[in-house]
């Protein structure tokens, strides 16, 4: 089975490796992007997998950078992720797949990305 590539965009450094380092630590593969824009430039050569956006980013924040995949027709899975209120309502709303609360650990992380993993319906079947 190949490796699911999660897309990881967030405008702080230190966030984007400690989120790197633990997406990997799940067996997923990740590249990561410091900004929408770049991962907006990159948009129409992703094949699959996920992208874990930050909300709180300087151009285009999270909420933007969905509308523009969605206005792209580019359909993989977004969970957004944000360190600033509670934007869960706002955030399942404008579609996305996820939603994670900064600060959230390694268990919580890889329990999102897994649970996308999994093909709608599987869980019915699973038992």
């Amino acid at each position: 089975m190949a490796q699911a590539m999660v897309h990881l965009v967030d405008d702080d450094a230190g966030v984007r490796g400690t989120l790197a380092r633990l997406v990997a630590s799940g067996g997923y593969g990740v590249t990561v992007y410091a900004s929408g824009r770049e991962l907006l430039d990159a948009a129409d050569a992703l094949d699959g997998g996920y992208i874990l956006l930050d909300v709180d980013m300087p151009g285009a924040d999270g909420f933007a950078v969905h509308r523009a995949l969605t206005e792209r027709s580019i359909k993989v899975p977004v969970v957004l992720m944000t360190g600033s209120g509670d934007l869960t309502v706002l955030a399942l709303k404008a579609g996305v797949a996820d939603f994670l609360q900064k600060p959230f650990g390694r268990a919580e992380l890889l329990s999102v990305l897994d649970h996308l993993a999994v093909p709608c319906g599987a869980e019915a079947s699973l038992g």
